[in-house]
């Protein structure tokens, strides 16, 4: 949702900014009664009743810059739709937005509507911050759980209820650079398929040592996500059956073990210090389309800015390289309509919140280059990309994998998961920890946080 790595990922959508930064809202006026003319000896007619007032709903937003603008023209877009219902958009950063409505909620004045990740729908369920749909759904005949990918809609469910409508989604594939393929003899037709693979592409592209420092990387293997790696190697991180954290079991353990062997071979305080000094992803500076890097794990969103930045450079795109003998995983990653408990005007909202699930996204991906969620809305294709052969070749890669793609663990404590993830990668790469003892304790500091918020759920 984006470093490229998650939380995020260093995209310009998911950059932390400060503060509550503006307002994007659309005012439609109320019809005006044309005046009465007069009419010689006649009875003035009766005043014409005055048009009712839209019902007015606040809605809280974490996209800024560029894409708070493409969410403004799709608010604008439904204001000037209709009359009963008038949006007034709020951005509320990214870094900054959970925790504002986290202190809003329980202080009685939250949005009507907001968009949170949707691996936070879960939290805010548990937590009571956000209201089950399950009702309204009922009487709405356009919400139809089979019209979305399961692994969007699973992530707006818990215990049997629905907490949220999915909005955008976004996976992840492999990024190959053809000209330094070609340049170190690699065949840029053939892309890696297996880590026997990339690990043969990585030692002949790479230039430097752990010792002088590199000028080009093969690949920086633990970036962006190292579930990815985990689910590529043929392990999964979570039982939701059983609510409990697997992160030590042999599939994930060789995932960690195998970049591990980076770090040890190249150096992983050098790959770092290499990935410190490179640019910012997604952006004119990025270090793939800088030829800094040979192969990059890069999100579907990626895409518009290489078109942007580097529309001439010479590159494929390809399904994510997979531990020998397992197959292909990704992510399918996105954000989810929610109300917030306590929405001033929740049948508005809800109105609202349908359009946006089903109407605004059409809209959105046009603008955003991202995902769709619904199954009936793949031929979308973005405005931003060139409507070429390679272009739609791309983008067919990204949406065939939504059928192997999966969802980040459905528990309610998935942020503190994803940072302790992220320490184990830390402590083995940076601190040459045992890949079993790193997952380890993150497995046990995970679980217990779980129990504890399991323990404390209310009564949904």
């Amino acid at each position: 949702m984006a470093s490229e790595s998650e939380l995020k990922m260093g995209l310009t959508r998911r950059d932390f900014l400060r503060g509550l930064v503006g307002v994007a809202g659309v005012s439609i006026l109320a019809a005006c009664a044309p005046q009465a003319t007069s009419v010689p000896d006649a009875e003035e007619p009766a005043e014409a009743p005055a048009a009712a007032e839209p019902t007015k709903i606040s809605y809280w937003t974490f996209w800024a810059d560029r894409w708070g603008e493409f969410q403004g023209t799709i608010v604008e877009g439904f204001n000037e739709s209709q009359s009963e219902i008038e949006v007034e958009m709020l951005i509320a950063p990214w870094g900054e937005l959970n925790t504002k409505l986290l202190t809003a909620i329980p202080a009685g004045n939250p949005p009507d509507f907001t968009i949170v990740g949707r691996g936070d729908v879960i939290d805010f369920a548990v937590r009571s911050g956000i209201m089950s749909l399950n009702d309204r759904i009922s009487g709405d005949d356009r919400v139809k759980a089979d019209d979305w990918f399961d692994v969007a809609w699973t992530e707006c469910q818990w215990e049997g209820k629905t907490y949220g409508l999915p909005f955008e989604t976004g996976t992840y594939a492999y990024w190959l650079n053809k000209d330094i393929f070609e340049e170190v003899g690699l065949d840029p037709e053939t892309p890696p398929v297996t880590w026997d693979d990339v690990d043969v592409a990585m030692e002949k592209i790479t230039i430097g040592d752990a010792t002088a420092g590199y000028e080009r990387l093969g690949v920086i293997p633990w970036d962006p996500r190292v579930d990815i790696i985990g689910w590529v190697a043929g392990g999964k991180w979570y039982d939701e059956e059983n609510k409990k954290v697997t992160a030590v079991t042999e599939p994930n353990i060789a995932a960690f073990t195998w970049f591990k062997q980076y770090a040890d071979k190249y150096g992983g305080e050098a790959i770092e210090r290499f990935a410190q000094g490179l640019g910012g992803g997604d952006t004119e500076d990025d270090a793939f389309l800088r030829g800094k890097l040979g192969m990059v794990n890069k999100g579907s969103w990626s895409l518009s800015a290489k078109y942007e930045y580097a529309p001439d450079l010479n590159f494929d795109v390809f399904a994510t390289p997979y531990r020998p003998g397992a197959t292909n995983r990704t992510i399918g990653q996105g954000s989810g309509c929610v109300l917030p408990k306590g929405s001033p005007n929740p049948d508005a909202a809800f109105k609202f919140l349908v359009w946006m699930s089903i109407d605004g996204v059409a809209e959105w991906v046009p603008f955003a280059a991202d995902m769709v969620s619904r199954k009936d809305q793949m031929d979308i294709y973005p405005d931003a990309l060139p409507d070429t052969d390679e272009g739609h070749k791309f983008w067919a890669t990204y949406n065939d994998a939504l059928a192997y793609a999966y969802h980040e663990p459905l528990m309610p404590v998935r942020s503190f998961w994803g940072a302790e993830l992220n320490a184990a990668r830390d402590n083995v790469v940076l601190a040459g920890m045992d890949p079993e003892e790193a997952l380890q304790i993150a497995q046990d500091n995970t679980q217990k946080e779980l129990d504890k918020a399991l323990e404390s759920v209310e009564s949904l």
